[in-house]
C-alpha cells in the first residue's frame, strides 16, 4: 500500500512540473558600449504583459568578453518565456579578474550609464518569439 502512495505521489510531482513553468526559448544577444563589447553587464527582461506569467520570473544574462549573453530563466541554458519585455541592462561587476576596474573612465565619472539599469526607463525592447531568438544588438553610450 506504501508504495502504492509513492507511486501516486511521484506521479502528481512529475504531472505537476510541466504546469509550473512556462515554456522557454533560447535567446541570445549582444550589448556593444559606444560600439565596441562590454562584459559583465545583466541583462534583464521584465515582461510587459505581466498576467501571462504564472510567477514573477526575471528572464536574464551576463555579457561575456565579446558582449555576448544567454537569456535564463529557471536554469542556466533555458532561455525565456515567448513575449514581449522591457529591457533593463546594469553593471553589476564593475571588476575585472584582477580586482581592477574594467574600463578606464575618468574621476568623478560613472562607470556605466544608470538609465539603462531600470527596464521602465531604458527605453529598450526585446521580443522572445517561439522558437529561438537571437536578440539585435543593443547599442549603448556612455
Amino acid at each position: 500500500m506504501r508504495v502504492l502512495w509513492l507511486v501516486l505521489l511521484l506521479t502528481i510531482a512529475c504531472g505537476c512540473s510541466d504546469t509550473i513553468n512556462q515554456k522557454t526559448y533560447p535567446v541570445t544577444g549582444e550589448v556593444r558600449v559606444d560600439g565596441k563589447p562590454f562584459k559583465g553587464l545583466t541583462v534583464v527582461l521584465r515582461p510587459i504583459d505581466k498576467t501571462s506569467f504564472k510567477r514573477q520570473e526575471i528572464p536574464q544574462g551576463i555579457s561575456d568578453e565579446n558582449g555576448k549573453f544567454s537569456i535564463h530563466t529557471y536554469s542556466s541554458t533555458d532561455g525565456a518565456p515567448a513575449g514581449d519585455y522591457k529591457v533593463g541592462i546594469a553593471l553589476m561587476q564593475p571588476v575585472d579578474e584582477e580586482g581592477g576596474d574594467q574600463v578606464k573612465r575618468e574621476p568623478g565619472q560613472p562607470l556605466f550609464p544608470l538609465k539603462y539599469a531600470d527596464p521602465e526607463t531604458s527605453g529598450l525592447k526585446a521580443t522572445v518569439d517561439k522558437k529561438p531568438t537571437e536578440l539585435p544588438a543593443f547599442e549603448l553610450t556612455k
